[in-house]
């Protein structure tokens, strides 16, 4: 009976053990599957900027290349449309940049400023494209400025709290400049809100200056860290240096005009 009741018990050991088997191995293949999940997608998303880059930098020469293949006006287009398909790798982002750099260096003389600023003013002309030239011209510009111009009273903190609700949630902004119009609450500032996981992307809102409250501990690149991250990246330092923030206009950094 001993006997019987010790190979009972073996059996029943060696059944449940392997009852217990697949519910260890799965949380097992997950962790795996999230530790390498975790090594490669830092390069994937790394991959991804480089194509969408190369994209945009090599796209419109490559297709003026291509034209001239298949039109023949180019040596070895033969070769070029039976082996690439009519296209020359890379060859669209090389002209690309040496087009940027050409034009770089022309804007540093006179003669090249003199033949720009010509151009420019026959794309003013135009009925259609004027107001999108104008438009794109001043946003690029204002970009350049930022932090410089309109917004230099909050150079010393350039990322704000904007509150969502008088007691709720804030939101992280970036003061973009004021508009030429006063209020009964005083100056209006712009601010950009950036979203998460593309902080190029955003709304923009008009916020009364006294109600800003600046983040001196916070800079653009933290904020923009913070967004790709869904805030996982977010370290005590700047926790810490946040915490002391204040009024714009309590801080003195406000500025009329």
């Amino acid at each position: 009976m001993a006997a019987e009741s010790e190979e009972r018990g073996r059996m029943l050991s060696a059944g449940s053990g392997t009852h217990a088997g697949p519910g260890a191995v799965w949380p097992w293949l997950r962790g795996k599957f999230l530790a390498g999940l975790f090594v490669l997608l830092p390069a994937v998303v790394t991959l991804w900027v480089i194509q969408l880059v190369y994209g945009i930098v090599n796209g419109p020469a490559d297709a003026f290349l291509t034209l001239l293949v298949r039109a023949r006006l180019l040596p070895g287009s033969n070769f070029l449309r039976e082996h690439f398909g009519g296209h020359i790798p890379g060859a669209g982002f090389v002209i690309s940049l040496l087009i940027v750099l050409l034009v770089g260096f022309a804007a540093g003389n006179f003669v090249g400023s003199s033949l720009l600023r010509a151009v420019e003013r026959i794309v003013r002309r135009v009925p259609f494209v004027s107001p999108i030239y104008q438009t794109a011209k001043e946003a690029v510009e204002a970009l350049r400025n930022l932090g410089r111009s309109d917004a230099r009273a909050f150079q010393s903190s350039p990322v704000v709290y904007v509150s969502l609700s008088e007691r709720g949630p804030r939101a992280l902004g970036f003061v973009t400049g004021r508009l030429p119009v006063e209020s009964g609450e005083g100056s209006l500032c712009t601010v950009f809100i950036p979203t998460s996981p593309t902080p190029f992307s955003g709304f923009l809102v008009v916020v009364p200056e006294a109600e800003l409250t600046t983040a001196p501990g916070l800079t653009y690149e933290s904020v923009l860290k913070l967004c790709f991250s869904y805030g996982l990246l977010s370290s005590s330092k700047e926790n810490r240096a946040a915490r002391p923030a204040q009024n714009p206009g309590q801080a003195g950094t406000r500025q009329k005009g």
